[in-house]
């Protein structure tokens, strides 16, 4: 295995200049490129006459590509490095964003949307790699876990900013784009010179090292959290608008939702204290007992509020755990690694929304959001092993082909 070994120089600087600017591009690429038309979707769809089916098959267009993203994210850094992958994040951000903001018919809106939702594929894995050159490994848990919350700091930022703009939600894109682009400069600035021995590796495929007894508890887990957060992500503001909250509220409720995911940043300690299979278990818990949660506020401000606070804070504790379960299952190649999860998670938020729109229609908000609780309490099953599983597990190796030079 080639060792991605941290510089003995300074390493609290590098780890500075690798956490903040991750998390600072995690909240862009994230939580307004990404989960941006979830919160302005319901002045959007008055403007554009969606229908909440076509709504949901917009949404699973972006998580589509997010998907080839992420697919493409490891050959394309291997030629460019790190730095070169965060700034093709940015550009798709941007671009895709400024698209949205000039929209004047369903289908432009469409292309933007999923335009921006790429922007996300691009800009995960290369910090999978960074953490693991830059950051001492007694901080890389934690380290992890703070870049995973900068979706928390996305959605936070994108609340009052949508609440601010009100019905025009134009304005409110225009504003993400300025916020992009000056991220993304800071971004692949602080980002480390491109050097060939550094840039992200490519195993070539081989799905016995992808999928095998090791990775498959944390794929299938991936995927249902993928199912179930996704109706949250893409629905939850029409859903509390239709339950009888005015716009403002149900914007409120939404960047509270992304203030609480910022509390996730200390979840890394948590896994510490406490072992990463109960931080898990425990996490996945409480997340389906948000969306349930949600599914019964019948319109009520203050349940509404404990729902998305609880959905904050336990979605990015899952992200992050899965993120730090990943680096151990696939050590040996982690941008590739968190890849495959992060492919498992769009597999999973392809079906919620597509499922979730024509569920709407036909069961009402309610039900749905129900649903999504069951998808995720099934995640239960498929968790991080025990001591006893891992002592089972320490037998097999995942292999992966010889590494392309």
């Amino acid at each position: 295995m080639t060792d991605l070994a941290t510089k003995p120089a300074e390493p609290t600087s590098a780890t500075v200049r690798t956490v903040l600017p991750g998390a600072a591009m995690i909240a862009v690429t994230f939580g307004l490129a990404r989960y941006g038309y979830g919160l302005l979707l319901p002045d959007m769809q008055s403007d554009l006459a969606l229908t909440p089916g076509a709504a949901g098959l917009i949404a699973s267009g972006t998580y589509l590509s997010y998907l080839f993203a992420n697919i493409g994210v490891v050959s394309v850094a291997r030629r460019v490095g790190p730095r070169g992958a965060i700034g093709i994040a940015a550009l798709f951000a941007t671009v895709g964003m400024a698209i949205v903001a000039a929209a004047s018919s369903a289908l432009m809106m469409a292309v933007g949307v999923v335009v921006a939702g790429a922007a996300a594929g691009f800009a995960f894995p290369p910090y999978a790699d960074l953490v693991a050159r830059e950051v001492p490994p007694r901080r890389r848990d934690l380290a992890w876990s703070t870049i995973s919350s900068g979706t928390g700091w996305g959605v936070a930022i994108a609340g009052p900013i949508a609440i601010v703009a009100g019905e025009q939600w134009r304005i409110a894109w225009m504003v993400f784009v300025a916020i992009a682009l000056a991220v993304g400069f800071a971004a692949v600035l602080a980002a480390p010179p491109n050097r060939g021995t550094d840039q992200l590796r490519r195993p070539q495929l081989s799905w016995t090292w992808f999928v095998c007894p090791r990775s498959r508890p944390l794929l299938v887990s991936t995927v249902l959290i993928g199912i179930g957060t996704a109706v949250f992500w893409v629905f939850s503001v029409d859903a509390l608008r239709h339950a009888g909250l005015d716009s403002t509220s149900a914007r409120i409720v939404y960047a509270v939702c992304g203030v609480a995911g910022i509390l996730a940043s200390a979840s890394g300690a948590v896994f510490a204290r406490f072992g990463l299979r109960t931080g898990y278990l425990v996490a996945c818990a409480l997340l389906a007992g948000s969306l349930a949660l949600l599914a019964v506020t019948d319109g009520r401000l203050l349940p509404a509020m404990a729902a998305a606070i609880m959905f904050g804070v336990f979605f990015n504790t899952v992200i992050a755990a899965q993120g730090i379960w990943s680096s151990r299952v696939f050590a040996e190649h982690p941008s590739a690694g968190l890849s495959a999860i992060n492919t498992a998670l769009t597999v999973g938020t392809l079906v919620g929304p597509t499922v979730a729109g024509t569920a709407i229609t036909t069961f009402g908000y309610p039900a749905t959001l129900a649903g999504a609780a069951v998808a995720v309490l099934t995640a239960l099953a498929f968790c991080p092993p025990s001591e006893h599983r891992r002592r089972v597990l320490a037998a097999h190796v995942c292999h992966a082909a010889s590494v392309r030079s």
